[in-house]
């Protein structure tokens, strides 16, 4: 039997708000002594990140790329997008020190959710959607510590 093609729908919609070209500045912990004061010890994040639909519309693509501390680099290319079998939202990250991630991710508003099983994050839209506050957490043992803070802002 032929599989049955998905059908676009309001959630693909709503990742809408992902598209664009965006700036990004904040402070990253997660490299750091994080034994005292989790957020003690950051280190300057700057970034610029680019969201697009890829052909068909069905996925977007998420290319980033970071610095931190003004020179160890960090880039990621992520694809999100609604899971056919299921219709709940995914999140596929890879990373050029050769880490993947999979995260789920939900919307409540104008807060979307990544969990993952070692990181999660939430992103906020503010300012009619061109403004992304955005806060990592990550789980290096028994709890859950800051990761990075950053606000990216829409440049297009």
């Amino acid at each position: 039997m032929a599989e049955q093609a998905p059908v676009r729908d309001i959630r693909h919609d709503a990742l809408a708000v992902f598209l664009g070209d965006w700036k990004a500045d904040g402070t990253s912990y997660g490299g750091t002594d994080q034994s005292g004061d989790p957020k003690a010890n950051g280190v300057p994040w700057t970034s610029t990140h680019t969201g697009r639909w890829h052909t068909g519309d069905f996925f977007l693509l998420q290319d980033e790329r970071a610095k931190l501390d003004r020179a160890a680099v960090f880039d990621t290319l992520s694809i999100m997008g609604v899971d056919p079998d299921t219709g709940e939202y995914f999140v596929r990250s890879f990373e050029n020190h050769g880490f993947y991630r999979h995260y789920d991710l939900t919307c409540d508003g104008n807060r979307w959710l990544l969990a993952g099983a070692t990181e999660q994050a939430m992103i906020e839209f503010r300012d009619e959607n061109r403004t992304q506050v955005i806060s990592w957490e990550w789980k290096p043992g028994e709890t859950w510590l800051p990761l990075c803070d950053r606000i990216a802002v829409r440049t297009d």
